[in-house]
C-alpha cells in the first residue's frame, strides 16, 4: 500500500438520505481491496457506532465502571471525544494516542462517537472565530482532523479514514471538512433533498472564500516569528499546500420507492424533475472548490426497505448478510441487487479519491 493516507467524508446538512449506511458499507468495500481503514464517527447520534460495534463492545466503551460517573469519563477516553480533551483545556494539539475497536464483520477499525461530541460545537465555533483573528493556536485546534490524519500517517496504522458527520453546516463539520482530501454528498430526489443539496453549494461558495481568507492570514502571521514554520504547518494537512486540495468527488442518490406497472416501474414526474436539476447544483459545487468537471454522479442507491435495519441487528455490512442473520429465501436475491448498487457506487468513488 502506499504511505499517503487518504481521507474522506460523506456529507450532507439534509438528514434521512441514507449517509451512514452507504459509508459504512463503503468502508467495507475499501477494506475488502486490502486497505487499513479507519472509521471515525463524528456524528453524536452514533448510528455508525452502533452499527458496526457489537453490543459487548458498546458496553465496554460506554457503560464500563461501577459508577455511572466513573463510567462517562472512560468513555471520554474509549471514543473520538478523546481526542478533543487538550483542545477542550486550550492546548493546540489533540491527543494521538487513541483508543479504536476492530468491527470484524465490516473489516475495519472504529474510533467510537459519543453523545457528547455536540459541546465540542462551541469549542470549535470559539476557535473558528479566533482563527478569523489570526490566533494561531486556535487555527491549529481547527485543523484537528488534519492532526489525526497525520499521527495515523506517522504511525503506518491506516490507509483510508472515513469521517462521518451529522447532518449539519456548523463549525464543527466545517473543521472535519478540513481534514479530509474529498468528500461526497449522498442526497435523494424529493424536494427538501433539492433544496439543501442547493444550500450547501451556496455555502460551499461562502465557505471556501471565508477559509482562504483565515489560513493566509494566519500563515502570514506565523510566518513573522517562527523559525520553523513549515514543521509547524505539516501536521495540519493543509489545503493549497504541498499540492493538497479539497476535492468534491460527487454525489449519490438515494431512490425513491417506484410502483410496478405494466410488468416495468413507475417514474414519478416530480421526483424526476428534481433528479434532473441535481447535476447543475453538483457542477456550482466543484466549482466552488477550483474543479471543472461535468459529470458527478456517482451512483443511484436503492431503497432498501428493512434489510439496513436488519444489518444494524447482525452489525453486519449489506454484503455480510447470511441467512443466520435473518436474510431468507427472495431476500438473498434483494441484497445481492442492492449490494451490486452499492458497489458501483464505491467503484466510482475509489477511482475518483486514489487518483
Amino acid at each position: 500500500m502506499s504511505s499517503k493516507i487518504r481521507t474522506l467524508s460523506l456529507f450532507n446538512n439534509k438528514g434521512g438520505v441514507g449517509k451512514t449506511t452507504l459509508s459504512t458499507n463503503i468502508a467495507h468495500n475499501f477494506a475488502e481491496r486490502g486497505h487499513r481503514v479507519l472509521y471515525v464517527d463524528c456524528d453524536p447520534q452514533c448510528n455508525a457506532t452502533q452499527l458496526m460495534l457489537t453490543e459487548e463492545q458498546t458496553n465496554e466503551i460506554y457503560a464500563s465502571g461501577n459508577k455511572l460517573e466513573e463510567a462517562l469519563r472512560t468513555s471520554y477516553f474509549n471514543t473520538v471525544y478523546g481526542i478533543f480533551i487538550p483542545l477542550r483545556e486550550g492546548e493546540p494539539e489533540i491527543e494521538k494516542d487513541i483508543v479504536t475497536y476492530r468491527s470484524e464483520r465490516f473489516g475495519v477499525d472504529v474510533l467510537a462517537g459519543h453523545p457528547t461530541l455536540s459541546q465540542i460545537e462551541d469549542v470549535m465555533s470559539n476557535a473558528w472565530q479566533s482563527a478569523l483573528s489570526k490566533e494561531t493556536a486556535a487555527f491549529r485546534r481547527v485543523h484537528w482532523a488534519g492532526q489525526l490524519a497525520t499521527a495515523m500517517e506517522d504511525q503506518d496504522r491506516y490507509d483510508i479514514i472515513f469521517f462521518d458527520v451529522g447532518p449539519s453546516l456548523g463549525p464543527f463539520n466545517r473543521t472535519v471538512l478540513l481534514g479530509c482530501d474529498a468528500f461526497v454528498t449522498p442526497t435523494a430526489t424529493d424536494l427538501f433533498s433539492f433544496h439543501a443539496f442547493g444550500n450547501l453549494a451556496r455555502w460551499f461558495e461562502d465557505w471556501v472564500a471565508e477559509y482562504s481568507e483565515m489560513q493566509e492570514a494566519n500563515i502570514h502571521t506565523w510566518g513573522r516569528f517562527a523559525a520553523n514554520l513549515d514543521e509547524k504547518l505539516r501536521p495540519l494537512r493543509l489545503h493549497s499546500r504541498d499540492g493538497r486540495a479539497l476535492r468534491y468527488l460527487g454525489y449519490t442518490t438515494l431512490e425513491y420507492m417506484k410502483k410496478k406497472s405494466g410488468g416495468g416501474e413507475q417514474l414519478i414526474g416530480a421526483f424526476e424533475r428534481f433528479r434532473g436539476r441535481l447535476p447543475d447544483e453538483a457542477k456550482r459545487m466543484a466549482s466552488s472548490l477550483g474543479q471543472n468537471g461535468d459529470e458527478y454522479l456517482l451512483g443511484h442507491i436503492p431503497h432498501m426497505f428493512s434489510m439496513p435495519a436488519t444489518a444494524q441487528d447482525a452489525h453486519s455490512p449489506i454484503a455480510g448478510l447470511v441467512s443466520k442473520d435473518g436474510v431468507k429465501g427472495s431476500q438473498l436475491n434483494q441484497r445481492d441487487g442492492y449490494v451490486a448498487k452499492i458497489e458501483e457506487a464505491a467503484e466510482a468513488i475509489y477511482q475518483r479519491l486514489m487518483a
